[in-house]
């Protein structure tokens, strides 16, 4: 068993073990492969997992905002061409 972290608190309803935000519990592999999001490394150091989804949706969601405003100027330069 991995010495972990909770970082929110959490009922395995596997298992009906509660885990409380905060304190450092010796957690089955299982429990951490099935629920990784509500553990972190004794150390204080997150799984790098969750923090790279996050920025890949940012910037996502940025790159696609972008997109849609460069496409939206487009065709308000096509449309004023059109009617001159």
């Amino acid at each position: 068993m991995a010495k972990k972290l909770c970082i929110q608190n959490f009922t395995n309803g596997a298992t009906g073990l509660a885990y409380e935000a905060g304190v450092e519990y010796d957690v089955p592999a299982a429990t951490l492969k099935a629920n990784p999001n509500y553990f972190q490394d004794g150390d204080g150091d997150t799984d790098s997992t969750e923090e790279t989804t996050e920025e890949t949706t940012e910037e996502t969601t940025e790159e696609a905002t972008e997109e849609k405003s460069e496409d939206t100027d487009e065709n308000k330069e096509a449309e004023t061409a059109e009617d001159k």
